[in-house]
């Protein structure tokens, strides 16, 4: 079973999402939501591939696996000796644009968030 590694990046994303969850709902939301997606990463040591492939499924150049849990996108790399976590998104970010550079919002859209 191999070792979970955890980027800088996820490692503080985190942090803003506990810190978030306790604002929003609470201590009790906050404890079953970081459960849930500790759990569902935990996992990744055993069963490595479950997660969908980013460049079959979006066509981007990378080697990153993803898995969706809690509202949230967790991206991943198999190394040889450790599972990477690379990041971690909620579903309203933009992942494509900050992970892969990849503008993925149309200049109407920008035009009407004022973006």
């Amino acid at each position: 079973m191999k070792k979970l590694k955890y980027s800088p990046d996820y490692t503080e994303k985190m942090r803003e999402l506990k810190k978030y969850l306790d604002f929003q709902y609470g201590e009790n939301v906050r404890k079953k939501i970081i459960k849930e997606i500790g759990s569902r990463v935990r996992s990744l040591r055993e069963y490595e591939q479950v997660g969908i492939n980013v460049h079959d499924m979006y066509g981007v150049d990378t080697d990153c696996l993803c898995i969706f849990v809690a509202k949230n996108y967790v991206f991943y790399r198999i190394e040889p000796n450790c599972i990477y976590v690379v990041n971690i998104y909620n579903e309203r970010e933009d992942f494509m644009m900050d992970l892969f550079g990849i503008k993925t919002a149309s200049q109407e859209t920008e035009y009407y968030w004022g973006e």
